[in-house]
């Protein structure tokens, strides 16, 4: 991880990667961008191979899972880029199927050891989100944003977040960001597609800047 204008930063090509087969028996795999132990908050890159499925499962945490490449099949609805499938703690969902193989930004409150199920539960709290079905809002100038989680049940919030060619952020409110399109720049730190960068509260941060325009993927805590 490089430090750089007060950011954390992980690029894609150079994260950690854990086969999760040799986990749970998972045909995918993990790679760590962050795990804010302080917070209970991990953040990871998951690669699901061409034809897997995920089984329907239950977990102690809470994930807002976004697809960033590819497209998942879960209760019959097909989820694509900036999509979200918001798996609540406790609450049996899946199984997701991954036909033409499918890459994830998992951000996760919580304990993610699962167990499988074989049915979900009465009362059905996980989310499908449909990202093309928000429209953009305009925030600061240079920037719009559709927010896709904010639940009431996680502490949790995960946003789209546009620039413009030449934006600057100079105050970022979110705790983390992955550059979906485009590049950011920190000092002289290029940011390109699925690299990352966290802000840790309590120092200064200084500009980041968007020469080309991009879109992000932001979380923060509530």
């Amino acid at each position: 991880m490089i430090v750089a204008g007060g950011y954390e930063i992980a690029r894609v090509a150079d994260i950690p990667w854990e086969d999760r087969r040799n986990v749970d028996g998972w045909p995918s795999r993990a790679g760590m961008y962050c795990n804010d132990v302080e917070n209970s908050l991990c953040m990871r890159l998951i690669d699901y191979p061409v034809g897997s499925t995920e089984p329907r499962h239950v977990h102690g945490g809470t994930h807002a899972t976004t697809v960033l490449k590819g497209h998942t099949i879960v209760d019959g609805v097909t989820l694509g880029p900036l999509d979200v499938i918001l798996g609540p703690g406790n609450e049996p969902h899946g199984p997701l199927h991954y036909p033409e193989g499918c890459q994830l930004f998992s951000a996760f409150v919580g304990s993610y050891y699962h167990s499988e199920v074989d049915e979900l539960s009465a009362d059905k709290h996980y989310e499908l989100v449909q990202s093309t079905r928000i429209p953009w809002a305009a925030r600061e100038p240079g920037f719009e944003a559709k927010r896709l989680v904010d639940a009431a049940f996680v502490k949790l919030q995960v946003e789209a977040l546009r620039a413009t060619a030449g934006a600057r952020l100079a105050q970022p409110r979110m705790l983390a960001a992955l550059v979906v399109e485009g590049e950011a720049v920190i000092e002289d730190e290029r940011l390109g597609v699925w690299d990352f960068f966290y802000v840790p509260q309590g120092v200064e941060h200084a500009v980041v800047s968007f020469p080309r325009g991009a879109t992000l993927l932001t979380v923060t805590l509530t």
